[in-house]
């Protein structure tokens, strides 16, 4: 996936590798051959759906329907091939706070239940698993200086802009990956000028984490707890079932804007900041028993939930 994040629209472009469902009745089935995506038109306007580098007809190799988007069994060759969409996405004007959403000066993402839809077209379901090797997130560096999405981070660095198009503001991106299969609910990305605080953890077997938590800048004297909380949750997984953390990289991000308490997205988990602040000058016993238990919570959902 690419996020193309500009002031007042954001361009994503989504390359899906799709094959048979092999579960299927192919003798039977009314719906051989066809993919079925899907999408909220009130949130995501279709640039462009190719196949295999194809620019597909409509109404004929495909068609546009009230929260979904049809791809033909015609357009693919045996129900197989490389999907690719662009759409545009209009962050700061989504009120639901489900997809990708701009709050305060921070994009943020929330795709639990159902708001990866709002995001690009996509087989938007709990049981659709997919590993998402490679999500690029490219914004203003000023404005957005930090780019964040699940998994690990691959690759980071400036954009060069082309000599005919002299650049207005200095751009850059950020690619991630996530190794995992995961459902689209567990997807996430964040842009914005935050501050954090960092440290590491060490499982059991001797992986090295990195650990930081994420907050506006003037919150950023509130984490401390919220990160004694995470390594303790961490050996205590370890301790009684066994579980090690997976990857090499725990993001934890604090939003003040947030339509939940908190999401458990792999790798880069979104608190409210009511659930991840802590103000050492204030805060009673029940503020420290409240972040301990939500921010435990959460990352015990990398093995009792995200696998399911």
């Amino acid at each position: 996936m690419d996020f193309n994040i500009q002031d007042g629209r954001t361009i994503v472009t989504t390359a899906m590798t799709v094959i048979p469902n092999p579960i299927l009745d192919r003798t039977t089935d009314e719906r051989e051959g066809i993919l079925e995506l899907d999408g909220d038109e009130t949130a995501i306007k279709l640039v462009v759906i190719q196949v295999d580098g194809r620019d597909l007809v409509k109404d004929v190799e495909y068609e546009l329907m009230p929260g979904k988007l049809i791809v033909k069994a015609c357009a693919l060759t045996g129900g197989k091939g490389v999907v690719r969409t662009v759409v545009e996405i209009v962050p700061e004007d989504n009120t639901q706070l489900s997809g990708l959403y701009k709050s305060g000066s921070m994009y943020c993402s929330q795709c639990e239940a159902m708001g990866f839809r709002r995001i690009t077209y996509y087989p938007d379901r709990p049981d659709n698993m997919a590993i998402f090797d490679s999500v690029r997130i490219e914004a203003d560096k000023e404005s957005y200086p930090i780019l964040l999405g699940n998994g690990n981070l691959l690759e980071s660095g400036a954009i060069t802009p082309s000599s005919d198009t002299p650049p207005t503001t200095e751009r850059h991106y950020a690619i991630w990956q996530d190794p995992y299969p995961k459902p689209s609910y567990l997807f996430c990305i964040v842009a914005g000028k935050l501050s954090s605080i960092t440290s590491s953890y060490t499982t059991a077997s001797g992986l090295p984490v990195e650990l930081a938590i994420f907050s506006e800048p003037e919150n950023v004297s509130k984490l401390d707890y919220a990160m004694d909380s995470l390594k303790r949750s961490m050996k205590w997984d370890e301790d009684k079932f066994g579980l090690e953390y997976d990857l090499g990289i725990y993001n934890i991000v604090a939003v003040d804007d947030f339509n939940m308490g908190a999401m458990e997205n792999k790798g880069l988990n979104v608190f409210n900041t009511a659930y991840v602040l802590a103000d050492p000058a204030t805060a009673t016993d029940g503020d420290y028993e409240r972040v301990e238990a939500v921010i435990g919570h959460e990352y015990f959902h990398n093995w009792t939930g995200n696998r399911v």
